[in-house]
This record gives C-alpha cells, structure tokens and sequence, in this order.
C-alpha cells in the first residue's frame, strides 16, 4: 500500500514560492504603528470542523522557564496570524523563514517576552526588520529567518536570551537527543492556548528519518504530542552539560505517512554563520 505523505507548516497560511535571486532576502517592517498601545492583531480565530486532535503530552511553562521565548502577532493587508520566536541575543529574534516569505504584505509585525501567560502584563516591541536565506536551486529554502527588533529588549528574570550551539559545533547533526520544543501555538485545531506550552521529543538518525539536509526529524519519546499552528518558530532546546540550555532546533512542520507522525526542525547548527554574519552573534 502507498502512504501519503503530508507536510504541513505550524504557521496558519499557506505558503507561495520565494525569489532565489539572492543569498539572502530583506524585509523592512513599515506599518508598525508609532505607539505599541496602538497595534492590533488583526487575525482571526482559525477554526476548523470535525474532530478536533488534543495536544497530548503537553505542559504549561511558568514564567521564568523559558524567557527566550516571544510570541510574534503578525498581521498583512488581507489578515493576521501568530508565529514564535527565540530571543538570541538582545536586538535579534531567530524564528522560521515560512513566517515571513511567501504571505500577504505583511504591514506589522509584534513580538511580546516576559510572561508565560498572555494576558498579563508583557513586554512588547515591534519587529522593524527581517532577514532569511534563499537557496541556490530556488527550491530548498533553509526554513530559518531572523527578525531585528526596533529597540533592545530588557533583560530580566523572565525575558533572556537563549544560547546558541558553539561555532565548533557546526553542522553537528545532533541525533539521537532528547530535545523541548517550545510554543505560542494552537492546543487543539483552532483553539490557541492563553499560556505559554512545550513539550518533549527524541531526535531520530536519518536512518529512521529523513528529512532533508538542514532539518531534524524528531517523535515524542512516549504518549503522543503535535506541535501546531503558531508554533512555528518556536525553539527546540537542550539541556548541556553545564546546565544551560542550548537551542538546536527551530519549529517548522510535522509531517505525516499513514497514522505516523514526525516533527520537523530546522537544524540551527548548520546556519551559525550565517547568524554570525548577520547579527554578530555566536559562541
């Protein structure tokens, strides 16, 4: 029997082909409002028949767990959708290439820190600029991007950046490790969550799994969990030897064969130049 095999990005709107003309791509964010208090998200709730699939496995984080993570509101001239992002140093956000390349015009762009609930008191700060990679054959995109924010922002108990693989590290393939994946998404089809969640996974050598060159391919160790829409962008971390984490891996899409599912992660180490080149960050 043939199985189908379906990947689907984590973000809410389909994708369009990119121009390749370029190494990298630029965007400049221009419809920011002046003031913050005056941005509103205008996408709507994605709603969707039948039955809905439960996150399982799932945890809610607290609000010192994971202050790397921002929940990005993006809107467009036609609507609005949410993606997530790492805070890796403090002007920059690394999230996925799908959440900027291929929408609508998008006219603004919102990135909230600081806590694990969103609808308490947050630090917000627009994103003015983003940059990603294109590939040489026009096709295989890397799915990462980076987002420049318009002011620094703060560092506190709850709002730090994440560590980033060291430049020693590059292109490890990191198989075979147990990983968190982090995110602002949905936790149920249509239904977005008001905290913060993550949950665990278990990468998989391209022997079982394959996803491509720059991507991870990863499954929950026990029970069943799914990362969904709104997701995408978010970090995949581990836990080093020292204690600190390190982030491996961006959220990008799950892809399915028959009732099999499998997570896909942009694989950060192979991308650590091309970070340092534009953001002079690295380890």
């Amino acid at each position: 029997m043939k199985l189908c095999f379906c990947l689907i990005t984590l973000s809410l709107i389909c994708l369009a082909s990119a121009d390749s003309s370029q190494e990298t791509g630029f965007l400049e964010i221009t419809g920011n409002p002046e003031n913050v208090e005056d941005f509103v998200f205008k996408g709507k709730e994605f709603k969707l028949k039948g039955k809905r699939l439960q996150i399982t496995s799932g945890n809610q984080a607290s609000n010192s767990q994971f202050p790397y993570v921002a929940e990005l509101a993006i809107n467009t001239i036609t609507g609005g959708y949410k993606c997530t992002a790492s805070l890796i140093g403090a002007s920059w956000l690394l999230t996925a290439r799908h959440c900027i390349v291929g929408m609508p015009q998008i006219t603004s762009i919102l990135a909230s820190f600081g806590s694990a609930d969103n609808q308490a008191q947050r630090t917000q700060i627009y994103v003015n600029s983003a940059t990603w990679m294109n590939a040489a054959d026009g096709i295989n995109h890397p799915d990462i991007a980076l987002f420049h924010l318009s002011q620094p922002a703060p560092t506190t108990a709850t709002i730090k950046p994440v560590r980033l693989p060291k430049l020693a590290q590059e292109n490890f393939a990191y198989d075979n490790y147990d990983f968190t994946a982090i995110g602002w998404g949905q936790i149920s089809l249509g239904v977005f969550s008001r905290y913060l969640q993550y949950t665990n996974f278990r990468t998989l050598a391209p022997t079982s799994c394959f996803l491509g060159q720059y991507y991870m391919c990863s499954q929950p160790p026990t029970g069943i969990s799914q990362l969904l829409g709104g997701d995408s962008g978010g970090p995949g971390v581990i836990v080093e030897a020292d204690g600190i984490e390190t982030q491996i891996g961006v959220n990008v899409a799950y892809v399915t064969a028959g009732t099999s599912i499998w997570q896909k992660s942009t694989r950060v180490s192979n991308f650590l130049q091309f970070i340092k080149t534009q953001t002079g960050i690295s380890y």
